[in-house]
């Protein structure tokens, strides 16, 4: 994109930190209904001396943003793009403004506990890691309750290496995160050309780069996942799971064994999305397209040898899908309620 046809304006708050030790990046896209409650965890900080750069990405929802911004913009960096850039471009423009040596990428519908940057901040300085990460608990849109934990998703408290990267022994979200301006500036930042797996191309070349990366095995932060966005779409979900092995092969230098654990990732995550696809033909009861989907689902389960429990419990709703599949939609919609609230819409047949 040509960078003169971009118009931005930036406007500094009067009581912006003059030098601050975090520069902390929240982008706008669509998310003028939570950016305050975002805001607020921010300035709930035990940790003061950061900056907020807060920086909209032409979104739709741009008119809202003045009066939400408001009781904020004299603690704020404001910077307004008139073309829509995407998430990558939009937090490496954000983090070309930042005067801290220390970078934090915030979404701006995700909530930090009080002692976030406190506690994080002071791990990665008395370690001298280039990033560290913190733990998440995720919540779901109208509520406030704990939906669950991410802790099963990460390894013990330390260093991160590629390989427990690799193996999916870490589950790393921007939002907790904390990462040297210099590092992340010295391999080029988020890649533009990678779509919804931005963030995990980035770590994972940040380890290529032999950056060292550390988890703080603790809670500090909640994590948002809202119908229709690409976190709470179940089918997008896992999708990603698979498109970001893709893009990564043709990118980084992995090793034969590295290689072999890859392309069972991508085996298992487009088995997944066969599955996810099934239940949606199944709660939108399109039966022939639903059968198509558990029929190239038993195949694939058995082509990866998944575990004998999974590929009959697939066998048996495929045989249900013949004999009585609103049988089966009645017990998807009662052992999967929660899920059906994140399922993408498709023509109802």
């Amino acid at each position: 994109m040509n960078e003169t046809s971009i118009k931005v304006t930036v406007s500094r708050g009067s009581h912006v930190a003059p030098e601050p030790a975090i520069s902390i990046v929240i982008p706008n896209y669509n998310t003028a209904a939570y950016i305050a409650e975002t805001l607020d965890s921010v300035f709930a900080q035990t940790f003061t001396n950061f900056e907020v750069i807060v920086i909209n990405d032409a979104s739709p929802d741009t008119a809202d943003l003045p009066g939400v911004l408001a009781p904020y913009r004299d603690r704020i960096v404001f910077i307004d793009k008139d073309i829509n850039e995407g998430t990558s471009s939009t937090r490496n423009r954000g983090a070309g403004y930042a005067r801290a040596a220390v970078i934090s990428f915030l979404d701006a519908d995700d909530i930090w506990f009080p002692t976030y940057l406190a506690e994080l901040y002071d791990f990665l300085q008395a370690n001298a890691y280039d990033m560290a990460y913190a733990d998440a608990e995720t919540f779901l849109t109208g509520t406030t309750e704990k939906y669950h934990d991410l802790l099963h998703c990460n390894p013990e408290q330390g260093d991160v290496t590629r390989r427990m990267l690799i193996d999916g022994r870490c589950h790393i979200l921007p939002t907790g995160t904390l990462i040297r301006k210099a590092a992340f500036e010295e391999i080029g930042g988020f890649d533009p050309s990678v779509a919804r797996t931005e963030d995990f191309d980035l770590w994972m070349r940040l380890l290529f780069a032999e950056k060292r990366v550390g988890y703080l095995r603790k809670i500090l932060f909640k994590f948002r996942l809202s119908p229709g966005s690409g976190s709470g779409d179940s089918v997008v979900r896992l999708q990603r799971n698979g498109d970001v092995w893709r893009v990564l092969q043709k990118k980084l230098p992995f090793t034969t064994d590295e290689t072999k654990v890859i392309a069972k990732h991508i085996g298992e995550a487009d088995a997944g999305v066969v599955r996810a696809k099934g239940r949606v033909y199944i709660n939108e009861r399109n039966w022939p397209a639903a059968r198509a989907a558990f029929s190239d689902a038993i195949k694939r389960a058995e082509e990866l040898r998944l575990p004998l429990s999974h590929r009959l419990k697939m066998r048996a709703i495929l045989l249900l899908l013949h004999v009585s599949p609103r049988l089966v939609w009645r017990m998807m919609r009662r052992l999967r309620s929660e899920e059906l609230e994140y399922m993408p819409l498709n023509n109802t047949a």
